[in-house]
């Protein structure tokens, strides 16, 4: 109720004599004048409610510089938040995966998963149709309007089959990995295996692209964020070269293949392996949100690197589990060859006057490393120059990087495990795992960081507890 209905209220009750000469004062010129004061002092209150505070920190008028470049594209969480929740009510409620042989139930997501691959590639053919005729500069003819119908008809009728199904996909692979955390000892008592929390809940989605912000001269992550999976490639780049010749800035906008939120997101076109990978990977960041260190993630780009390589370590050893338990023969097509001394060859297997093939682990370790040192000697130029004929020659190899810059490293080297990192807190974590005695124990050991000091005294003192059985 606003003031003016406050008046006329209290003038209602007020006797007839006062009510009419109050009413005859509050004409409408005198109104006017009143709210033109009430403005002033909204105005006055304004001012020094903002005063010591007018300007605005660079940093977020960098950021508020930065999301307007690519103003359009944000990507709505709270929008998709309230979808997914409401399928996953659903999916509760009928649990379609229920009662489901064993069987059954594993040939059911092979059988999604195929049908994604094959989505994926109906995609690619529609897409390297239609550009073959646009770089021509001419519509597509009668044929290829043909060939685009039908893929356009194959891949209808493919996404209604994976609409069909992707709930009780969903719930198999959530109870598959919900089981192997449960059995690894990260379950509570509930049923007859145990149950994590929170619970493992996850949708098949294209998840957002991710833009991240670096200097130049350093590797940094300075901005993030997220933007809607629809944002196609001339505009990701046109969006990046802004931001690299306005801003002076590095940047770099990427598919992300998983997100933490919850349910999470996972893309569907990928294999088996990195599913059950990614799967436990955001259950573990859900986790983590428990917790401190989850807490801290945002504090520093440390703390964000502890989060993302925990969540990797825990990710890689749940998804092989689940994947050696529900899949045995997947796993074992995939495990690796024997050395030649496990077969008894100690011949080498290729002529020794041959190159060693190429490795993208090493190289990329080695780009990081050399562009490092360039930058330290402020090198931008020669840097970049660098980084650009090393993605070249990556390209060269097999792995199309579209982007190779210091955002690139800012991303990726965030995840301590990855090439891309130079942190020393991937392999201290990984050495932490190695001396605790299972993932367990590990998780409820480093989920109360708040800082690195704590995962060196974490070192320690494990190193410590197992010094006598060594000794």
């Amino acid at each position: 109720m606003d003031s003016k209905q406050t008046h006329e209220k209290t003038i209602t009750a007020a006797p007839a004599t006062l009510r009419a000469g109050l009413l005859e004062r509050l004409s409408d010129a005198s109104w006017a004048r009143v709210q033109s004061l009430l403005s002033l002092a909204l105005a006055l209150w304004l001012v020094l409610m903002l005063a010591g505070g007018g300007a605005i920190p660079a940093q977020e008028a960098r950021a508020r510089q930065l999301r307007m470049v690519v103003a359009g594209y944000g990507f709505d969480l709270v929008a998709w938040e309230v979808h997914a929740l409401g399928d996953k009510a659903r999916a509760w409620i009928t649990r379609p995966a229920a009662d489901l042989p064993y069987s059954e139930a594993k040939a059911l997501v092979l059988a999604y998963l195929e049908r994604a691959q094959e989505i994926r590639r109906l995609k690619e053919e529609m897409t390297r149709l239609a550009s073959a005729a646009a770089s021509e500069g001419v519509s597509p003819d009668a044929e290829t309007a043909q060939q685009l119908a039908a893929l356009q008809e194959a891949l209808t009728a493919a996404r209604q089959e994976q609409q069909a199904v992707r709930a009780t996909v969903e719930q198999i692979i959530e109870g598959q990995v919900s089981w192997t955390l449960a059995q690894a000892g990260l379950g509570v008592p509930i049923g007859q295996s145990g149950q994590p929390i929170p619970p493992v809940q996850f949708t098949f989605t294209e998840p957002p692209k991710k833009l991240v912000v670096s200097p130049r001269y350093r590797i940094e992550t300075l901005y993030t964020q997220m933007l809607t999976p629809e944002m196609d490639l001339p505009e990701i780049e046109q969006r990046e070269s802004f931001i690299y010749h306005h801003y002076n800035l590095s940047a770099y906008i990427t598919d992300i293949g998983g997100l933490g939120a919850f349910p999470t997101m996972v893309v569907d076109d990928a294999d088996l392996p990195w599913i059950l990978s990614t799967v436990a990977h955001e259950w573990t960041h859900n986790y983590l949100a428990l917790f401190p260190l989850g807490w801290n993630y945002f504090t520093n780009s440390d703390m964000t690197t502890l989060n993302e390589t925990v969540a990797e370590i825990v990710g890689n050893e749940i998804g092989e589990q689940t994947l050696a338990y529900f899949y045995p023969e997947i796993y074992q097509a995939q495990a690796p060859a024997p050395t030649p001394s496990e077969k008894g060859d100690q011949e080498p297997e290729s002529p020794p006057d041959e190159p060693p093939p190429f490795d993208f682990r090493t190289e990329m370790r080695a780009t990081r490393l050399e562009v490092d040192r360039l930058l330290a000697e402020g090198k931008v130029e020669e840097a970049e120059a660098y980084m650009e004929a090393r993605r070249r020659l990556f390209v060269e190899h097999g792995y199309p990087l579209r982007v190779l810059n210091q955002a690139y490293f800012a991303f990726h080297g965030s995840y301590g495990t990855s090439p891309a990192s130079t942190s020393p807190l991937g392999p201290k974590l990984a050495q932490l795992r190695a001396l605790t005695p299972d993932i367990a124990t590990f998780l409820h050991t480093v989920r109360g960081f708040t800082s690195v000091q704590d995962l060196e005294r974490a070192l320690a003192t494990w190193s410590q507890r197992l010094a006598p059985a060594r000794s």
